[in-house]
């Protein structure tokens, strides 16, 4: 299968999808304006998007290190060894010993959440597929990521990082503080937690962090939501001293995006049955931490609007209840439970009933 064109005419994410439904391995390059990108497949799965057989720097070597899971030291000697040897960088990370297997893919695997949203955001380039088996099979190490599910990831990190940012601005600085009630937190938003020392504005913990760009933003506003910190101080001209403090709710001004999820499902949905199709994109990773039930309520009403989303575009309208989202396999009962639905002219009103007892 040969495969060439330009991104304006056919998206990354189409051309994402198009492999994907195939099942066809081979090398999808990438090349635009801003950078250059690869994304290996095998059998329509998404193994790696860095090519770790190159001679030169591996973007992966770099996320190694800023993410702080490797030395300066230990990155200087792989890549001395890679200089003097036909090893990839994979290999010798893993036989090396520097890295875990497990520690290795799970690695790779953040890196491609951080890389692919990158890569969806290029309008303008040109792209080549080549069906080669062979060349994918020459890969060291190879971690499968399924290729509707990684794009679904990809397209809700886009939507989540632009609402984000539009709260705290990556001047910030932010400082600790200590809540009334003191929540449980996860190792990882401990380790964020302890970037924050009031004088480092945002952008400097996102590069000190070694979760990745997306999940340390989300984490931070997890942090401010659940009051162990607040910006001290916006660092841009003309912000206020004192901190907005809003409310979790995320912003309807993504319809592009939405649009193209929905579209998502309904070709999914075309291969596999669109049941299966909206249970795949509404999974979510869960969250072992007290900011779990926060994003929880959250993702549910998020769930339960893309749901009646996917309704429309099958039937032409929203539904008159949100039974009818469980009725047609879209939702589980527990799925709608604790929200109220109201279909109007144009849309719909949801909102969470408050729990029985609460003031």
């Amino acid at each position: 299968m040969a495969l060439q064109g330009s991104l304006e005419d056919f998206s990354l994410a189409e051309i994402l999808q198009l492999i994907s439904i195939q099942k066809k391995s081979g090398v999808l390059r990438l090349t635009s304006p801003e950078a250059s990108g690869v994304v290996f497949f095998e059998k329509g799965v998404i193994v790696s998007l860095t090519d770790r057989r190159e001679k030169k720097s591996d973007p992966l070597l770099e996320y190694l290190s800023t993410t702080n899971r490797l030395t300066e030291e230990q990155i200087e000697q792989i890549c001395a060894i890679r200089g003097q040897s036909k090893k990839e960088f994979a290999e010798i990370i893993i036989t090396g010993g520097y890295l875990t297997n497990k520690q290795l893919a799970e690695a790779i695997e953040m890196h491609a959440r951080e890389l692919l949203p990158r890569m969806l955001s290029w309008k303008k380039g040109v792209y080549n597929f080549s069906g080669d088996d062979k060349t994918v099979a020459k890969l060291f190490f190879k971690v499968p990521m399924k290729t509707e599910a990684l794009l679904m990831e990809s397209m809700r990190r886009i939507d989540e990082s632009d609402r984000i940012k539009q709260l705290y601005s990556p001047a910030a600085v932010l400082r600790r503080r200590e809540p009334p009630e003191k929540p449980e937190l996860a190792d990882e938003e401990k380790w964020v937690l302890g970037l924050i020392d009031g004088n480092r504005p945002i952008r400097e913990i996102l590069a000190k962090s070694r979760v990745g760009e997306f999940e340390t933003y989300e984490i931070l506003s997890d942090l401010i939501q659940v009051g162990v910190a607040e910006v001290a101080q916006w660092s841009a001209e003309g912000e206020p001293d004192v901190v907005p403090m809003r409310p979790v709710r995320k912003k309807r001004t993504t319809a592009p995006v939405l649009g193209i999820v929905v579209a998502l499902a309904v070709i999914l949905g075309a291969s596999f049955g669109i049941n299966w199709a909206v249970r795949l994109l509404l999974r979510a990773p869960a969250v072992p931490s007290a900011t779990a039930a926060l994003r929880a309520n959250v993702n549910q009403e998020e769930n339960v609007r893309f749901a009646a989303e996917v309704y429309r575009t099958k039937h032409g309208s929203y539904p008159d209840e949100l039974t009818s989202l469980v009725d047609e396999g879209l939702l589980r009962e527990k799925d709608i439970q604790g929200l109220s639905y109201l279909k109007s002219r144009d849309g719909f009103v949801l909102q969470r009933v408050p729990e029985s007892g609460a003031d």
